[in-house]
This record gives C-alpha cells, structure tokens and sequence, in this order.
C-alpha cells in the first residue's frame, strides 16, 4: 500500500503491527500507542500555536519523546528540526537565529553536558519567539527566565487530533549539515519523500520478515539513525531503543533481544564486538541473529575490521548516503563477495534513482569505472536548504542533477562505489590519489595509533603530508614511517612528512566524528 504522510506511516504501523512492541529504557509500548501518542501530542502542540509549516526543534536523545514528537509534527505539518545533542551554544544559537523553531524540545542532562545550563546561556533575544521549551525527562521541571518551560507529558491532556493538518508535501524534517568548511546547511525534506524512502529501504533490509528485531542506537538527529528509523516504523517492527549509544548496555540488548538489524559505523560495531565477546565468554559468534548489518567506515585505523567482523558472524554492508539524497540512498547486495560489500556505494534502492559521473576538470560526463564527480538524481531528493535558495540552485546541475562533491565510479550492472570527498582527495604527481590507501599503510605500522593524510602545494608540485595519532608504547620516528610507505606505496604518494598529533580537529556530527581536513591542510602548510 502506498503512504504519502507520517500520519500514514504511523497509522500503517499501528494497523498491522499487532502486539509488537518498540522497547525503551524503562517502557515498551505498541505502535497502536505510539500512534494514540502522537496524535494526543498534536494537539497539545496546537494548544501551543504549532501549525503547518512551523518548525519545533528536536534536541533530544532516542526517546519515547521523540517518536511522539515527530509523530504529531506529521499530524500539524510542522517540520522537526533535528539537533545534534552534542550541539553546543553556538550551534544552538545558529539554529534558533536561522531556523527559528516555535518550540524546542530537550533534557536537560545528557551524560556530563547540562542542557538547561546551555539553555540559560543562550542570548535572550533568541528565545524571544520560542513559544515553549518542553522538557522530555522526569527531571523537576527546569526555569529559563526567557522562555516558558513545559513537561512533555503535559501535552497528552488535551485530547486528540481528529484530522491531520499536513499533506504528501508537507516539510517534514530538517536535517543540520555538518559544516566542515562553511556555515552548516539545513537540509529540508517534505513527507511525501520520507514515507516512500522509508518503504524502499524496508523493503531491501527485509525489515518485514518475521522475528525482525532492530536495534535504534543511531542518534535520531541524523539521518543514518532516522532513516533506520523511519524504516522500521514503516515495517512495524519490532524496536530497541537504549537512548544513547554505549557499547556494553548495546551489545547486551542485542543478545536478550535475538537482534537481527543493526546500523553504525566502524567503530560501533568494533566495540560491539569487543563487549559481545566478553558477554558471551568468547563464543565464536557473539550476537547469532544478525543478519542485516549496514555500516559507514570513518576510522581508517579499523580498515581490516570487516575481516573480523565476518569470522564473528557479523553480516557488515555498506550503504552510501548523504543529507540530501538521505541515508541508503543506496546499498551493497548481501550476495556481493565481501571485499565489495563493505566498500560504499551500491545499488540505489529506488529504482528510478540516478547516478553518473562528471570529470571535475573538463566537466564532461565520463564512462564506466572512469573516476569523476558523482552526481545523483532521486524522486526522494531534499526539497530546499531551508532559508538559502542560493545554495540550494548552486548544488544542482542544470538538469537537477545533485552535484555531491564526491569522487566515485559508475559499472555497468548499475551499481556505483563512492571513492571519497573530491575535497579529500589527493592529486599526485598528476594523478587523483585516495588518502586512505596511504593512511592504511600508515596505521598498519605499530608506531601509529591513527592517520590523515593531506595534499599540499610545493614548488615540487603536490606532496601528500600525513598526520598520525601515535601508539603510547611505541617511539615516534618520521624517518621510518616515510621508509616504510615507501617499501609499498608508488614514490608520489609517499608523503614528505608525517607530524605526530595528540587529536585531529574535528566536527562532530550524529553519524560520527568528521575529521576537518581542511584545517589539517593549514598545520601541513604551515609545518613546511
């Protein structure tokens, strides 16, 4: 059956899911609840003057809160904005000044960051059109002088929404970009192209088959955990939801749950593994109900954890996504040999989505296994960047092609393999060089912890420099690294120097930390 709205989405959920439930912390409820939920939230929120188009910011952790609150958004055709918890007063501020939300969402704890202290720092004039902040925790309700301050069980004493307000084209949500080298962009997407995303990527998960269980340990606030999410929803299946990520509680919920769907990048599902391991005593298949595992690499150190993973039974497979396109955008087929399945890219998971590729320098389209811009076209693509139509016409080519910024290949049976950011990449000696396969040969020597590598003009031409995070036992020695990249790397890949570095610079964002590059591209230049 075909669904255009999240009240769709919900109510499909709540039609067929039967007794299955979504498991908090310390609750579980069935979708039939969830969607009474969302519906009483509704019109607590219209009490508050949320209507179409609002917009209500979300700067929760995985709560029964959040799925309420976004459940209602639908019904009102107001627009969630999600909120990366690790946001800060900066980013806070960014987002109440751009985006001007009519109510926010929060905890006021979360870990060792006090939200309500953030809160109380943020500049007052900012809170001014802020109808509400509704506090999603059994904490005493916290007191912001320049804002009023609701419980978020307060808004299910209404009643509820009879009729939703939205529509298929209804803005959805609002997805903060991470602004490595700019201000961050808000990516918006109406429901129509939620809805149908979520169906396809259901569907190519098999989150329909019986005894389906998915662990939600993504953080809803970016869309690799609201897609996964979303997708499930669609499939009314059955949910973990532990509110934050932490590797113990996570590994053991996958174990008393038979978890068959986990989502992540490389660095989750290696201490996932390493707790599963210790759980079980060292069994040789830790969590034996996996069977879909789609997984983002971030950590160039974990390159060889694939391999690992597959001997201990995790089935690992790589999607490509972005904020635009969404998250699996596209996916490896699980028949793929192994060394393909866990390389991103894929197969796009709607059928009439599109995918070429475009010589940066000569702007011509090229062929087959020839490496250039990707560009992509999907009927689920982002509607606007919210407040900046500037940007938004300068992403697209004149034929509304998405120009991603990334450098990849196309094959012949349809599929395509994402290579790395055209801005990351690194042209040597006159030939476009992935920084990773120099950063592997990097981090598969004792010495080093972890690594970067970047391009820098020299009178010599383009030389690659490498920053690496030293292992704590083992001396730190330039001279041998750049001998040992160069027993097996071509001589202009073999980088001038290697700097030791306590931390790279960094951004966080909910799919994982990006490594700012271009400010590890300053420290090389500035180091020669």
């Amino acid at each position: 059956m075909a669904l255009n709205t999240l009240p769709e989405l919900f109510g499909n959920a709540a039609e067929v899911a039967g007794d299955v439930q979504i498991y908090f912390k310390d609750e579980a409820i069935t979708y039939s609840e969830l969607e009474l939920e969302t519906r009483r939230v509704a019109l607590g929120l219209s009490k508050l003057g949320v209507g179409p188009g609002d917009r209500v910011g979300f700067w929760l952790p995985n709560l029964k809160a959040y799925l309420g609150l976004l459940g209602a958004c639908g019904q009102l055709g107001a627009i969630a904005v999600a909120m990366n918890t690790r946001f800060r007063r900066t980013e806070i501020e960014d987002v109440l000044r751009r985006v001007q939300p009519k109510v926010v969402a929060f905890v006021t704890e979360l870990g060792r960051s006090s939200h309500s202290e953030i809160l109380d720092a943020i500049e007052p004039s900012l809170l001014s059109g802020v109808k509400a902040l509704i506090q999603c925790d059994k904490q005493e309700l916290y007191n912001n002088i320049n804002a009023e301050t609701i419980h978020y069980e307060s808004l299910t004493s209404h009643g509820v929404l009879e009729n939703p307000l939205c529509d298929a084209e209804s803005g959805c949500v609002i997805f903060n970009t991470s602004g490595t080298t700019s201000l961050p962009k808000f990516v918006l997407h109406n429901q129509k192209r939620v809805v149908e995303h979520a169906g396809d990527v259901a569907r190519i998960l098999e989150m329909s088959n019986p005894n389906t269980v998915v662990l939600q340990s993504l953080p809803f606030c970016g869309v690799f955990g609201f897609i996964f999410l979303a997708a499930a929803i669609r499939a009314a299946a059955e949910c973990v939801m532990p509110v934050i990520f932490e590797a113990a509680e996570s590994a053991q919920l996958m174990i008393d749950y038979k978890v068959t769907h986990a989502a992540g990048g490389d660095d989750m599902f290696s201490r996932l593994l390493e707790e599963g391991i210790r759980i079980t005593d060292d069994v040789p298949i830790p969590f034996p109900n996996l069977q879909f595992c789609p997984y983002a690499s971030f950590n160039s150190a974990l390159a060889d954890f694939p391999k690992t993973a597959f001997k201990r039974g995790i089935p690992l497979v790589a999607p490509f996504g972005m904020s635009e396109v969404f998250s699996f955008f596209s996916l490896r087929k699980m028949t793929d040999d192994q060394n393909i399945r866990t390389v991103g890219g894929g197969f796009p998971v709607n059928g009439n989505s599109k995918v070429r590729v475009r010589d940066p320098d000569t702007h011509k389209l090229l062929g087959f296994e020839q490496e250039g811009e990707l560009e992509m076209w999907s009927p689920n693509i982002f509607v606007e960047y919210y407040g900046n139509n500037g940007a938004y016409t300068a992403t697209f080519t004149e034929d509304g092609f998405l120009k991603t910024g990334d450098l990849g290949t196309v094959s012949k049976n349809g599929s395509f393999t994402y290579l790395g950011r055209m801005g990351d990449v690194l042209r040597l000696g006159g030939f476009l060089v992935n920084p990773l396969e120099i950063e592997i040969q990097l981090c598969s020597h004792q010495m080093v912890e972890d690594a970067q590598v970047v391009a820098v003009a020299t009178d010599r031409g383009n030389k690659a420099v490498a920053f690496i995070i030293p292992q704590e036992t083992v001396e730190f020695s330039e001279a041998t690294l750049i001998g040992y990249c160069k027993q097996t790397l071509a001589g202009f890949k073999v980088p001038i120097k290697v700097i030791s570095i306590d931390a790279f610079p960094s951004t966080p964002s909910p799919n994982g930390t990006k490594i700012q590059k271009g400010a590890l591209r300053d420290l090389a230049m500035a180091s020669i």
